[in-house]
């Protein structure tokens, strides 16, 4: 799996050259699979891996937190998702005008770069929320039982 997701990073970027469809009549003795080549348009001319290459450094972000506190990255998420069923009831995805994802404060995930993820808690996916809430925990996750009123 290492190797999978470090072959991603240092993958090339694909360039695939454009090319016109092809105007001439097709001969008689043209395969489908040629005629189907002449006429079907190309992919664009360079494609980036960018989403594949950030989620490669969120999930290795999130390997080296749940080692930092001695767990696996499946119990990292479990402890987490019971802070968000007890600040959200389960929502991850709630947008707000001031609270946002697992209770974040809007102005709590800007200043803690949430928004390299998206503009707001609530936009970005669990990982990412579990990342900035780790920053803003100062690395541990915050009690699951009980619940912050104020939002945090």
């Amino acid at each position: 799996m290492r190797r999978l997701l470090f072959a991603l990073l240092l993958a090339p970027i694909n360039v695939v050259t454009s090319h016109a469809p092809s105007t001439t009549a097709p001969s008689p003795q043209a395969t489908t699979v040629e005629l189907a080549a002449r006429t079907t348009p190309r992919a664009p001319a360079i494609r980036i891996r960018h989403a594949n290459i950030q989620t490669v450094l969120t999930m290795r972000e999130l390997r080296a937190s749940a080692l930092r506190l001695r767990v696996s990255v499946n119990q990292l998420r479990a402890m987490w998702q019971r802070v968000a069923i007890c600040e959200v009831a389960g929502n991850w995805s709630m947008v707000g005008p001031v609270y946002s994802g697992i209770g974040f404060l809007n102005s709590t995930w800007s200043h803690y770069g949430g928004t390299r993820y998206a503009p707001l808690a609530g936009l970005a996916t669990r990982d990412e929320q579990i990342l900035i809430g780790m920053q803003v925990t100062g690395g541990y996750v915050p009690d699951q039982y009980g619940c912050s009123p104020v939002g945090w």
